[in-house]
């Protein structure tokens, strides 16, 4: 806590610096204003893992001023707090919610003689419109604090170092699992539905050319159809076994095409199946940002990873949730899903090693807050809490309830 806490002293210049410009604004003019720009500390959004000025995860809602104090009939405030289902940091279990955020949360407002009022939204954005527009005091799921967001909002000190990770199918290697997997999938399965129909077909033409001239196929009828489809798997695997052979002209017509219809099947069932197994032997190649290119990727919809993926022009689907995100790569439908490394690291846990994994280390430096107006009166209590917190160690308790083997 304490290193993520001097980490995030930039933030917190930043934030002072905004709350001058802002006061210089309002006495001394925009000549004065563009000067204290020139030389805030810590303005030029410098840092690792920020994203530039745009970031579409920030609110374009104007801020309204924050609407005043509201107490409890014992007279403890009452605190409006925006959160999201976002496991294992909020989550939602019947009617009351926990995790390692709300656990945090409810440990700063009991220090401060806070009553907490919980407004669900569905995404990061709603969060931050929740808190612009005077329906929330905060936003305290899992928030990014990146430049973009920091001049419209201000920030308590960080209180969790993700960065952003990369997960693939577990089943990557070569297996019977896998070749069976091959086998069944729909491409081959219509491949094989071809080739039956087929093999019916010149089975029952055989039989029917052949008969009376071959003693093979004496007569026309359902045995005949079946032995004349057994010479026709032979034949279409060049086995040719010479139990059954053709012997009328029009016959061993039929069976030069046959011959040649069966290479071209066995060619094509060798490249499908080739081909299934080599995609998935290249998602084991996947070992950092640097590998995505030409991948299928998949995140979440208004996140910072989304954000940074279309910085980089690496295309990804963006979906709805962590959940659709998860169950999409773990079905082999996505090469890599690109998110929070704690986010993932749980997920991994919850859905089981034998079906997604992760790669790699965390590849950006991001950092959570808890976000407020600008000028607001609860970040200074806040801020105390969750430095009283990190230094008797409760924090470091409730980190490793959350994150086990974190």
């Amino acid at each position: 806590m304490r290193a993520e806490r001097q980490r995030g002293d930039g933030g917190v210049t930043r934030r002072r610096a905004a709350m001058l410009i802002r006061s210089a604004r309002a006495l001394l003019g925009p000549v004065v204003v563009l000067l204290l720009v020139g030389g805030a500390p810590g303005l030029d959004g410098a840092g690792a893992g920020t994203l530039q000025a745009g970031d579409p995860t920030s609110t374009s809602t104007l801020s309204t001023p924050p609407s005043p104090p509201v107490t409890t009939p014992d007279g403890d405030r009452l605190v409006r707090v925006a959160v999201r289902e976002l496991p294992p940091f909020v989550e939602k279990r019947g009617d009351r919610y926990t995790g390692l955020t709300i656990e945090l949360w409810e440990q700063v407002a009991a220090r401060n003689r806070w009553r907490t009022e919980y407004v669900e939204v569905d995404s990061v954005r709603s969060q931050l419109d929740a808190v612009a527009e005077g329906r929330a005091d905060v936003a305290a799921t899992a928030v990014s604090i990146t430049r973009a967001r920091e001049e419209r909002f201000d920030f308590s000190y960080p209180y969790f170092d993700a960065g952003l990770q990369i997960m693939v199918p577990a089943d990557r290697q070569l297996s019977l699992a896998n070749l069976v997997r091959s086998l069944l999938s729909p491409s081959l399965l219509l491949l094989f539905a071809v080739f039956f129909a087929g093999l019916l077909v010149v089975g029952a033409l055989v039989a029917f050319i052949e008969r009376g001239s071959n003693p093979d196929f004496d007569h026309f009828g359902p045995k005949a159809v079946l032995e004349g489809m057994w010479w026709g798997l032979v034949t279409a695997a060049t086995v040719g076994y010479g139990d059954r052979v053709t012997r009328t002209t029009a016959g061993r017509v039929i069976a030069a095409f046959w011959i040649l219809f069966g290479v071209v099947f066995v060619a094509q069932l060798t490249a499908t199946v080739t081909a299934s197994l080599t995609a998935k032997e290249l998602r084991s190649d996947i070992r950092g940002p640097d590998d995505l290119g030409g991948r299928t990727i998949v995140t979440v919809r208004g996140t910072t990873a989304a954000s940074y993926l279309r910085d980089r022009r690496l295309p990804a689907t963006e979906l709805d949730s962590v959940d659709e995100m998860v169950d999409t790569v773990a079905g082999g439908r996505a090469d890599a899903a690109v998110y929070d490394a704690p986010v993932l690291a749980y997920q991994v846990g919850r859905a089981g090693a034998n079906r997604v994994a992760l790669v790699g280390t965390p590849f950006t430096s991001e950092f959570y807050g808890i976000a407020a107006q600008p000028d607001s009166e609860l970040l200074e209590p806040i801020d105390q809490g969750l430095l009283e917190l990190g230094e008797s160690g409760a924090y470091e308790r409730l980190r490793a309830a959350w994150f086990p083997t974190g």
